[in-house]
């Protein structure tokens, strides 16, 4: 038996942890490590003995080395100040599954994962994920939807810096690679591995970008706290332990990965451009609360059995409900700057059908 503890890779401006939990240490610390004192504790009263803990690049501190950074680095410098309360939250993880190990006899492992790169159409504020930033504001930048563009894209970092980053399939290999692997054939400190990727620098990202978006713009404005840790983390991660042990290597190069992300926020673009002119029918650009609740009734709310669920009641509910997602500046109009993003993550038909289930199940 065997459990895999993914915390989610975005942070505290890091690229990696919950933004809002980073804000506030205390909440951090009772989610990280008394979560995982938890799952230990649970762990120990059924006899599950493996674990595979996701830590991150945030661990490292300014003290690490800058190129080929290792995770037994960290298991041979458990002093070191990582420059976060993140990185510390990830030392004490570590801690307590290497207690786990000496008073349980588990078998624990961890990863360290550089940032995350993927075509999903969300993700969180970290530092890392100024790429998935710049390559989803990339299609918006023309006009071949017919929609207006959006602006240059916003660098928060030296686009000079290089950062680790890693594709999810890569990831996903490495991560089942360390979960499976026979505690004999585990060397490293700890059963410590990084699973390294791909590394680049904003401008080499723009670059390849440009290859597809010539027209892709962008201008730099620092961000303070992410530029911090830019410059703090390594720029790569050693890949001769996890080939070695693992039989771990990336496959995922900076070309192959711009291209796919690209392919997938356009095609992404795609439908959501048909659903925002099927409702804006003067195609000005704009749509008004007439024309989404025209689209409401004319293709989403008929032919259900009941009044309470098709009458005006409904629709209110329905229009209330879409108004305060969109309509954040409350002066009735919505941009297809606004509608796509809002897009990403929602659908008109996803919010009726919530309104639809919540008065079902209502008395």
């Amino acid at each position: 038996v065997f459990v895999c503890v993914l915390v989610e890779e975005r942070a505290e401006g890091l690229g990696v942890g919950d933004v809002d939990a980073a804000m506030d240490p205390t909440v951090a610390e009772a989610i990280t490590v008394g979560g995982m004192e938890k799952v230990l504790s649970a762990m120990s009263e059924v006899g599950a003995k493996r674990i595979c803990f996701t830590d991150s690049i945030g661990s490292f501190g300014a003290e690490a080395p800058r190129e080929n950074a290792t995770a037994k680095w960290l298991t041979e410098n458990p002093q070191q100040d990582p420059g976060s309360d993140y990185g510390r939250q990830k030392r004490g993880c570590r801690e307590l599954m290497d207690q786990f190990r000496r008073e349980h006899g588990g078998d624990p492992r961890f990863a360290v994962l550089p940032g995350v790169l993927h075509s999903n159409p969300v993700w969180g504020n970290g530092t890392t994920e100024y790429a998935l930033d710049a390559l989803l504001a990339a299609p918006h930048q023309e006009t071949k939807l017919g929609l207006p563009t959006g602006e240059a894209y916003v660098c928060p970092i030296d686009p000079d810096i290089a950062m680790p980053m890693v594709f999810v399939d890569d990831l996903m290999r490495g991560l089942i690679a360390l979960q499976e692997a026979e505690p004999h054939e585990l060397t490293e400190p700890e059963n410590g591995y990084c699973i390294p990727g791909l590394s680049f620098t904003p401008n080499e990202l723009f670059a390849e970008i440009r290859k597809h978006h010539p027209g892709f713009g962008f201008r730099v404005e620092l961000d303070e706290n992410m530029n911090k840790f830019a410059n703090l983390w390594p720029e790569t991660l050693n890949s001769s332990e996890p080939l070695r042990d693992l039989g771990y290597a990336p496959e995922v190069g900076l070309s192959e990965m711009v291209s796919f992300v690209l392919q997938a926020h356009e095609d992404r673009n795609s439908y959501t451009a048909e659903a925002f002119k099927a409702m804006d029918k003067d195609g000005d650009g704009i749509l008004t609360l007439k024309d989404i609740e025209g689209h409401v009734r004319k293709r989403l709310v008929r032919g259900r059995t009941t009044s309470y669920n098709t009458g005006q009641g409904a629709m209110e509910l329905v229009m209330n409900q879409l108004m305060s997602e969109l309509d954040t500046n409350k002066d009735g109009l919505i941009s297809w700057g606004t509608f796509s993003e809002w897009y990403r993550n929602n659908s008109v038909e996803q919010v009726v059908k919530r309104i639809q289930a919540s008065s079902l199940s209502a008395p």
